[in-house]
């Protein structure tokens, strides 16, 4: 009997061109399938054909036994009734020493003794292993025969350990995908469902209670200031605002104050007569009136010049307006959204913005929160985008690597939502049909910014020099670490360990 944890030194260059071929088709066949039931399936299914096997099972673990009542069977022949269809003695064994077993042959083998069900079954050959999700075990692959014309040899061995490796990937892989679904539809089947969030993703409980107090004064009529750096989503949570309002079958009018020249802002708030000015050849309805009975988005209202905040501020206070030329006021019916990249009270304290005017539009302030502190929504929001992307462009939506997801996650994203949301959409248009999205074809910003060097100043330290190698191979073999072991001439599970010493897991 033999026991080992990674493949051979020799590395995937040692095996042929059909073994090579055949672990290909599995890969393939595996990153088609986003269903975990269906991956496990094909798992023993191909891992059977691949080694043309007799039998093969998955055994599930659960808690601290084994539920034999659930083992995927792949026999060619009718298991006897109420008897156990692998030994236990094996499966047990993987699972507390946490290593594979390679059985070439139970009854010539005089380092193994053969238990009662293995002479009843009459097992001559086995392959049986831990699969690992995420370093932990979650089921024992098992497979066997009985042929003497056909047991397993150490090149079937060397073959098995990299279907485990590539079927790791996999479960990873839809694991982290039904875990974000399942938090998705948490939020979709409370909060979020119950109030009107278009394009708002979010399981971050600091932003999440943003959104409840947007739902909580949406109802009112009190002015509300959304600060925040740019491209946080200071836009859609005015629109959430507006939508979950008693205004909202009315109007939501949006003016950029830091885009209209000075000279046309008070006319493009205020509205003006014909005449009123050179080239006023008609009457113009300000965005203001124009909004009656909704409301007045009034975006980067930082930028709004001195002379016009003192006009804004009567509005606010007495609900009224001047057109440009006129010698009376206009009533009107709005509700004023206010929203800034700025800080307010700085300006103020600077003699830029009124004190007056600050106090009239901050009744109620949302300061949010920049991505770098939302790093769990991080993933939401890019498969969101990504999956909008391939909508627009209508295209499949992809897999995405491991490491790619990595990456993103350990990213600042200085341009927040914004930048995260270009990104997605970047990755979507330069990724061909059918593959999947990888690390090398991310922006050129994000793979420096990430990298150890460009996040310290000072002399780089012998563990932040081999933590950069590591992720450099890890990179090359697209999060492969079988692969990335056998670059770096050192062995799987010495790679896990010093992975998880320097932070990488």
């Amino acid at each position: 009997m033999q026991m080992g944890s990674t493949p051979p030194s020799a590395g995937l260059s040692s095996l042929g061109q059909a073994e090579l071929t055949s672990l290909l088709e599995l890969a393939r066949q595996l990153l088609r399938l986003d269903d975990y039931d269906r991956i496990l399936d094909e798992v023993v299914r191909l891992s059977l054909s691949i080694l043309r096997g007799e039998r093969g099972f998955l055994v599930l673990a659960r808690g601290d036994g084994l539920d034999f009542k659930i083992v995927r069977n792949w026999s060619r022949e009718e298991l006897e009734s109420g008897s156990e269809p692998i030994s236990r003695s094996i499966v047990t064994r993987v699972l507390d020493e946490g290593r594979p077993i390679f059985i070439p042959d139970a009854l010539a083998d005089s380092s193994f003794a053969p238990t009662e069900s293995i002479l009843r079954i009459q097992i001559r050959s086995v392959l049986a292993a831990p699969l690992l999700i995420e370093d932990e075990p979650a089921a024992v692959l098992y497979l066997e025969s009985s042929k003497l014309n056909r047991l397993f040899d150490k090149p079937d061995f060397e073959i098995f350990q990299y279907i485990l490796e590539l079927s790791a990937r996999a479960l990873e892989r839809c694991m982290r995908q039904i875990v974000l679904e399942q938090r998705n539809n948490m939020l979709e089947q409370g909060f979020l469902a119950r109030h009107r969030f278009p394009g708002i993703v979010s399981k971050d409980p600091a932003f999440i209670k943003i959104l409840e107090t947007v739902a909580q004064v949406a109802g009112s009529d009190l002015p509300v200031l959304v600060q925040g750096p740019s491209g946080t989503g200071k836009e859609l949570i005015v629109r959430a605002m507006h939508l979950n309002s008693k205004r909202h079958k009315k109007t939501l009018v949006t003016v950029n104050c830091g885009a209209i020249s000075p000279a046309l802002l008070e006319s493009e708030l205020f509205g003006h007569l014909k005449g009123a000015f050179t080239g006023a050849t008609a009457n113009k309805v300000g965005v203001i009136p124009s909004a009656d009975g909704g409301s007045v988005f009034l975006d980067e209202v930082g930028e709004l010049p001195a002379e016009l905040q003192v006009k804004l501020l009567r509005t606010l206070q007495f609900g009224e307006v001047q057109p440009v030329g006129a010698t009376q006021p206009i009533r009107v019916d709005v509700r004023f959204l206010a929203a800034t990249n700025r800080n307010l009270e700085e300006e103020v304290a600077a003699g830029r913005f009124r004190e007056d005017l600050l106090f009239r539009l901050n009744v109620i302030t949302l300061d949010l929160p920049p991505l770098a502190d939302r790093p769990d929504d991080v993933l939401p929001l890019f498969f969101h985008f990504m999956e909008k992307a391939c909508n627009d462009q209508r295209r499949p939506v992809p897999q995405i690597s491991p490491r790619l997801e990595r990456e993103l996650q350990t990213y600042s994203w200085p341009g927040n939502v914004r930048e995260l949301e270009n990104e997605a959409k970047r990755l979507v248009a330069i990724t061909p049909d059918g593959q999947p999205l990888t690390v090398d074809r991310l922006s050129a910003r994000i793979t420096r910014s990430t990298r150890p060097e460009t996040q310290r100043s000072g002399p780089i330290s012998l563990a932040d020099q081999e933590k950069e190698l590591i992720e450099l191979h890890l990179k090359l073999a697209d999060g492969n670490r079988t692969q990335a072991a056998q670059s770096l001439g050192i062995s799987r599970e010495g790679l896990r360990k010093k992975m998880k010493r320097l932070g990488l897991v």
